[in-house]
């Protein structure tokens, strides 16, 4: 058989242990294409090229400036699509408009990984994401178990365009009111309904309703915002807060061990980064990967705040 390292010089090198045989005989070649370059994403990026390092795969990443910039990001696509890719994994930065280009780079044998955010259609083989609807109802029965029959309970939603986040509000919805039938809930506030407009949402909750004795967050801008909003109001830790946001930071983990929040539902970033290549490189082998590959999430609450696995997350 022929060794894949065909020079006599190199692979002299290699067996002398002065080379490394992940860089000289290098596996499939992936492109991640993210939707931007917020912490987020860095934390994203870091779990696909780990996975690579792993793998012995070519991972090279990239991303528009803004996750608003859904052109670039097509072009971006054609370019990796034109530099002979065995598998692009994407988080389409819009499902609608990424649908097409996405099937045409599929239709040149190329193997497309969708990460996170789902793509429109139903052609699309694999699915890696954090399950939003397990993660909301989680979220929705914690909150059912820091109130009463009678309290007051708002939702301070997320932008109505995403998809992630309405899967997480309907779920907490569902699972509180399952729960809790009785009580009254005010969810007709959005945090991002635009942009940089969180803080003003938070305070308009609480001024709109006084009465609120617990608080339902589905994004980490709006969580952020109304932990900030209730400190100031010192209402932190007397309204009940749970949200959502990613990894652990330590402004949170101190307001949880602190008695001020009661819940942050961690989605993790890095290993949804990682689980993407790994299932792009299983394709390019021909290995069988599930249609939907889900990735865990954390739910962080005063009784595991100080947890190494808990507190590892603000590594991430």
């Amino acid at each position: 058989m022929r060794s894949p390292c065909r020079f006599p010089l190199i692979r002299s090198l290699v067996l002398a242990g002065c080379l490394s045989p992940a860089l000289l005989c290098a596996g499939p070649k992936v492109g991640v294409l993210l939707k931007g370059r917020s912490p987020f994403w860095a934390s994203m990026e870091k779990g696909a090229l780990d996975a690579g390092a792993k793998l012995g795969a070519e991972v090279v990443v990239k991303a528009p400036l803004s996750e608003a910039d859904v052109s670039v990001q097509i072009q971006l696509l054609k370019g990796m699509a034109a530099q002979g890719y065995a598998a692009i994994v994407i988080v389409p930065a819009n499902k609608d408009a990424l649908a097409a280009p996405v099937a045409a780079v599929a239709a040149k044998g190329v193997k497309v990984v969708v990460l996170e955010s789902p793509l429109a259609g139903d052609k699309w083989p694999v699915f890696v994401a954090t399950d939003h609807h397990a993660a909301g109802a989680a979220a929705g029965g914690l909150l059912a178990s820091l109130v009463g029959d009678t309290d007051e309970v708002s939702f301070l939603n997320s932008a109505q365009s995403n998809s992630a986040t309405t899967a997480r509000e309907k779920a907490a919805l569902a699972k509180f009111r399952e729960q809790r039938p009785k009580n009254v809930i005010h969810a007709d506030i959005y945090a991002t309904a635009e942009a940089g407009t969180e803080p003003e949402k938070a305070r308009l909750l609480l001024a709109q309703y006084p009465a609120t004795k617990a608080i339902f967050c589905s994004g980490t801008t709006g969580t952020m915002a109304m932990l900030k909003t209730l400190q100031d109001a010192k209402l932190a830790g007397v309204v009940k807060l749970v949200g959502f946001g990613f990894n652990l930071n330590p402004e949170v983990a101190t307001a949880i061990a602190d008695g001020q929040m009661h819940g942050w539902i961690a989605w993790q970033p890095r290993a949804l980064g990682a689980r993407g290549v790994e299932a792009a490189c299983a394709l390019v082998k021909g290995e069988a990967v599930p249609s939907v590959v889900d990735t865990a999430f954390v739910m962080v609450t005063p009784a595991n705040v100080k947890e190494p696995g808990v507190q590892a997350l603000m590594g991430q």
